[in-house]
């Protein structure tokens, strides 16, 4: 039997559920350990193990109760955690209304009644 690696990626304290879930199911498998990363889990599995077959093993309620992400290489997880972090910030368009809202907001000052009213 071989070894292959999967990375489990999801909202903090799923670690302990995932194990025991693990543990309780027909999958042979190893915990890892990654402890420079944040919410990222290390497992390996052994290698005829399906995605499919590690996240049913996991559960679904215990998946989705932690928005659970697995992926096969520490690079998918990185270009996953780079787009999350990408798409908190403005793109182009939405800068160039801000911009014009700015803009309205210092060349019609009597009309600033709507500011600061949530």
């Amino acid at each position: 039997m071989g070894w292959s690696t999967l990375y489990v990626h999801g909202k903090p304290g799923f670690e302990r559920e995932v194990l025991d879930e693990l543990e309780r199911s027909h999958i042979g498998f190893m915990p890892g350990s990654m402890s420079e990363e944040e919410n990222i889990a290390l497992y390996w599995v052994d290698d005829r193990t399906t995605l499919r077959d590690f996240k049913k093993a996991i559960g679904h309620e215990t998946v989705f109760k932690y928005r659970l992400r697995v992926f096969k290489s520490l690079e998918e997880v990185h270009a996953f955690q780079d787009e999350r972090l990408a798409s908190q910030f403005f793109t182009p368009q939405e800068e160039a209304l801000i911009r014009e809202m700015k803009h309205w907001d210092e060349t019609h000052p009597h009309h600033q009644h709507y500011k600061h009213s949530a």
